[in-house]
């Protein structure tokens, strides 16, 4: 395949569809064809993913801790999330059947993030869409443990510097830069909710997520059937805001509920400014789909 033929390949791929055509353009540039007769392994356990394989035919069975969790076809990703979350230890990927992939140095994938934040968010999309995916298989409880201690805080509204402390130990952004907390931390909401306080039904728009300090959200989704409760430690709707999708479960104020508002516009804004930081909450956005759970934030 040349190039012309690789990005031709790349605009029907799900993910990659919707981005401009001159992003898919640099990716095919930064692409390389490999073959994997039937039986070779695409991916060996013990040895980190430092490729992304865009597979254009053929079929590979994924294996971890002996077990055979999943098959992947022609137009699917491989290796993508295990790269992003920085698994040392990786898995086994087998080909079943003569394989073909367009391969990309997971290095080589960064820089097109860090250069063309439209693919970056489609990917964050895209990974926070496997988590809900996932939550949504976990039983009754959909994953989720019992609700934390309340936070200790005072009695007045937060400053900035509390506020950059707290979203630096509750969020996915410790290795992030001072000044990219601050940004965030700055239109950072502090809302006061009574117990009785409905949040969202199920099918409203996905646009904000809450990070608790104090009080309890009960949950429950009807599709499947799951009931569980978010407090201090948790957030609240972050999986289907991130993943742009409608709300999949109603969530009502059982105890006077404080926490952060974070909307999540303006929290794109800030990952687009600030590449550390978006690269540090889709790590850990991987890394949840890899432990079956979404992530603590």
């Amino acid at each position: 395949m040349d190039q012309f033929q690789r990005f031709l390949f790349l605009r029907t791929m799900p993910g990659l569809a919707e981005v401009p055509p001159e992003v898919s353009q640099v990716i095919a540039a930064n692409t390389r064809e490999r073959l994997f007769p039937k039986g070779e392994h695409l991916y060996r356990s013990g040895v980190p993913a430092l490729e992304i394989q865009y597979v254009v035919s053929g079929e590979c069975e994924i294996i971890r801790n002996g077990r055979a969790v999943r098959r992947l076809g022609p137009r699917s990703v491989v290796g993508g999330v295990s790269a992003l979350a920085g698994e040392e230890l990786g898995y086994d990927c087998i080909a079943l059947e003569d394989m073909v992939t367009l391969a990309i140095a997971v290095e080589d994938s960064q820089e097109i993030f860090e250069d063309h934040f439209v693919l970056l968010k489609r990917v964050l999309r895209g990974t926070s869409r496997e988590v809900l995916e996932t939550r949504r298989k976990l039983g009754p409880d959909a994953g989720f443990g019992l609700v934390s201690e309340p936070f200790a805080f005072p009695e007045r509204p937060f400053d900035l510097v509390e506020r950059m402390a707290f979203l630096r130990k509750t969020f996915s952004f410790g290795d992030s830069e001072i000044d990219a907390i601050a940004d965030l931390a700055r239109d950072v909401q502090e809302v006061h909710l009574p117990k009785g306080e409905v949040l969202w039904n199920v099918g409203d728009r996905s646009t904000y997520f809450l990070l608790p300090l104090r009080g309890i959200v009960d949950c429950r989704a009807t599709d499947p059937d799951q009931h569980f409760q978010l407090g201090p430690s948790d957030s609240v709707g972050a999986i289907d805001a991130m993943a742009d999708e409608r709300r999949w479960f109603r969530a009502e104020v059982i105890e006077d509920l404080v926490a952060f508002r974070i909307d999540q516009e303006f929290l794109l804004e800030v990952l687009e400014d600030h590449f550390t930081m978006a690269m540090s909450l889709l790590k850990s956005i991987a890394a949840g789909i890899l432990q079956g759970h979404s992530p603590t934030p």
